[in-house]
């Protein structure tokens, strides 16, 4: 059984299955989002991208306000990913840094799951998120606390930026939830598959 890793950036490893997805950093959003948007989501798709009809989720997308990219930019850009979300009934991998309460408004009244990806926040944050039906993806930095009070079928594991296989980072979580590498394996299989269309068996 191959590892599930929830989001990544890096050529996928042979010992792992990650999604297919698409959308704009909100670091590399200008002026142009709009056509760079609609090239993603549009017939004529970059190269070497998914087309739309295969995504299994969008993003990375969402909010930034430690980033250099003007607000409203993101927040226009943001809006358009959460319509194309909901319209083409797939979940979204969410980037937020200092923006929650703006992400919280956002998300009510959406239909689809929403990703919170490379948590790192505490178990209050957590609670809250949870709260508000987001699924919680954990990196290599992350917080013990949270880790361990995260419910399974939340919970989601990723590399991210990092170039090292996500073996060890079941490893360090399944001992910080006093299970086994090899169950939560199984468990966020089952998650995904909750979580994401097409997934394989």
């Amino acid at each position: 059984m191959k590892f599930f890793n929830a989001h990544t950036h890096l050529p996928q490893r042979t010992d792992e299955e990650v999604i297919r997805c698409c959308g704009l950093h909100p670091w590399k959003i200008d002026a142009a989002w709009r056509d760079t948007f609609n090239l993603l989501f549009g017939p004529l798709h970059f190269p070497g991208y998914a087309p739309p009809e295969m995504l299994q989720a969008i993003g990375e997308c969402g909010l930034d306000r430690a980033c250099h990219t003007p607000y409203d930019l993101q927040l226009q850009a943001f809006e358009a990913h959460i319509t194309e979300s909901e319209r083409r009934h797939l979940p979204i991998i969410l980037h937020c840094v200092r923006a929650t309460d703006d992400v919280l408004h956002l998300k009510a009244g959406t239909t689809q799951p929403w990703v919170w990806h490379g948590f790192r926040g505490k178990p209050q944050q957590l609670q809250q998120l949870l709260r508000h039906g987001f699924h919680v993806s954990f990196g290599f930095r992350h917080n013990a606390g949270s880790i361990a009070a995260c419910p399974a079928n939340r919970l989601l594991l990723e590399t991210d930026d990092v170039d090292a296989p996500i073996q060890p980072l079941y490893e360090q979580v399944a001992a910080l939830r006093h299970t086994t590498a090899a169950d939560l394996q199984r468990q966020l299989w089952e998650t995904a598959h909750t979580l994401f269309a097409n997934m394989p068996p």
